[in-house]
């Protein structure tokens, strides 16, 4: 979802963002800036469809619609979130599901623990610094230990992400290039 200037604020599920469109409150947006109301982007996608074009759509028993890559927000005023919110989630993406002792990518959430550097019982907060995705074996090894007392090293020092780099971390891969010119105005996301 883009908001009124623009900027991309957050990604939504489908649903939410056709209650968007029936209601008034967003526009479909395409690549090339031009915004389209639910009437048009019915009619659109009626024409899209009847024509035997690629693409998803969605039916209902009175509309066929075009699944829309992005939406505008054309009332909607906030700015993207600059600070992100500490959660487990954001932490798996921030460490890439890698344990960040022996580099093992942690497929199954059976095997992610999270451990905190300077131990919870040593003083340790729960801050993005002090905190990192860590496997069972290492975290184990660990135990209430720093790490240099534990003979383990951090593949890379910890810290707050990037609301940006979330953002990618979080977004299909299989759209960024429909997306790129938003995440390119965003700053978000730019060529090599």
């Amino acid at each position: 979802m883009l908001n009124k200037y623009y900027q991309a604020v957050q990604i939504t599920n489908l649903q939410k963002a056709i209650c968007h469109l029936v209601k008034g409150t967003a526009k479909v947006i395409t690549p090339d800036w031009t915004t389209h109301s639910f009437e048009d982007w019915i009619k659109i996608s009626q024409f899209h469809n009847g024509n035997g074009s690629e693409g998803r759509f969605i039916r209902s028993p009175s509309v066929t619609l075009l699944i829309p890559d992005a939406i505008y927000l054309p009332f909607y005023e906030s700015l993207p979130q600059s600070e992100v919110i500490f959660s487990r989630q954001n932490l798996f993406l921030r460490d890439k599901f890698t344990c960040q002792y022996c580099g093992k990518i942690l497929k199954n959430p059976k095997e992610r623990t999270i451990d905190h550097i300077i131990p919870k019982s040593r003083g340790g907060k729960t801050v993005w610094s002090n905190v990192v995705l860590c496997c069972k074996k290492c975290n184990l090894k660990k135990g209430d230990k720093t790490p240099e007392e534990a003979g383990l090293k951090l593949l890379k020092l910890p810290k707050a992400p990037r609301w940006q780099a979330l953002i990618l971390e979080e977004f299909p891969k299989h759209k960024r290039d429909k997306w790129k010119v938003f995440l390119n105005f965003a700053g978000i996301f730019s060529e090599p």
